[in-house]
């Protein structure tokens, strides 16, 4: 009899064990995302100047749950479709940093895309910007140009004696700022006196910060990224050099793999160095053609979470060959 009881008592916690188990696999699996049905948005996106602005951000700005629909690129025309539910939404375009906008929706249930009015992009009014100059390059007349209302400006020499003086008090005032354009000072920047104002801008780029520089602005990447930027060859030819794109998405964006340097009043490429000794981490959007190894002259270099993109040229020297014009808008607007 104490068998059969003991028998029946083993089925009972068995059972007990079973259901058990069973409730908390219940309780404890992740309930699949539960989707909604979703109907296309077409969207057309401008530059600030008003032109067809491609590699644009559009997306749903409170999607309902993670899905790659709910977000698109631009085309070279600035279109773009996403996906979105029905009712009330609001769509953003963004381009970089500084650049975007929102529009307001009422999506509806139809396979046929609803066609929102062509967006404008627009700075953002609460990310700030500053331009570094400095005297043989003027990037705040491109910003002016292309559609920047509003920047801070200092000089190059009143950081460069901030940062002697107090290092972390100029770093904390360079984290004010998301965006940061440093102008050639025509080698000026190789002295002595101007390495604590490079390793402040190496500390700015890694806490996430974004730099965009000319020509000599190596002289600072240098300092950042050390035993890189330093071996390179006699100046190039400005005159006759050709400009080679090696980044599909810059090609896409400019409509050509190939530019020669030619200015109406023979500024051109404005003399450069050619650097074989970038880090390795670096992406090269365009090298000097013919040039084996290939040699950049527009460089994206990383650190920490930022980034600093230099150009081997002065931005403004090309300003009067609309295709090349094409070069520095893309970086200007993308930073």
């Amino acid at each position: 009899m104490r068998k059969v009881l003991s028998a029946l008592l083993a089925v009972v916690l068995i059972a007990g064990l079973v259901v058990f188990n069973a409730g908390c696999k219940k309780d404890d699996a992740t309930n699949p995302i539960q989707t909604v049905p979703t109907y296309p948005v077409s969207m057309t996106v401008q530059s600030p100047s008003g032109q067809a602005q491609g590699g644009a951000l559009v997306a749903l700005k409170n999607p309902p749950y993670a899905d790659p629909t709910f977000l698109a690129y631009t085309d070279t025309a600035g279109k773009a479709t996403i996906m979105a539910p029905v009712g009330p939404q609001t769509i953003v375009a963004k381009m970089g940093t500084i650049f975007e906008s929102e529009v307001s929706v009422t999506v509806v249930a139809s396979t046929t895309p609803l066609v929102v009015p062509p967006v404008r992009l627009v700075q953002s009014a609460t990310l700030k910007v500053l331009v570094v100059q400095a005297s043989a390059e003027q990037l705040e007349d491109v910003l002016r140009v292309i559609g920047f209302t509003a920047f801070d400006s200092t000089t190059i020499y009143a950081l460069r004696d901030s940062a002697n003086v107090d290092s972390t008090r100029t770093l904390n005032r360079l984290k004010q700022y998301s965006l940061i354009f440093s102008d050639c000072d025509g080698g000026s920047e190789g002295g002595s006196s101007y390495a604590a104002l490079s390793r402040v801008y190496g500390r700015y780029v890694a806490q996430g910060g974004k730099m965009y520089g000319g020509h000599y602005n190596y002289y600072h990447l240098q300092r950042v990224w050390l035993s890189y930027f330093d071996a390179y060859d006699a100046q190039g030819n400005s005159s006759t050099d050709t400009l080679r794109i090696v980044d599909a998405s810059l090609i896409g964006y400019v409509g050509y793999s190939t530019a020669r340097w030619v200015s109406i009043d023979f500024r051109n490429l404005s003399g450069y160095e050619k650097f074989s000794d970038l880090p390795p981490s670096s992406k090269v959007y365009g090298v000097i053609k013919n040039t084996a190894p290939a040699v950049g002259v527009i460089v994206e270099n990383y650190v920490g979470t930022g980034k600093y993109l230099w150009t081997d040229y002065h931005n403004q020297d090309i300003k009067d060959d609309a295709n090349l014009v094409k070069l520095v808008k893309y970086f200007l607007y993308s930073m």
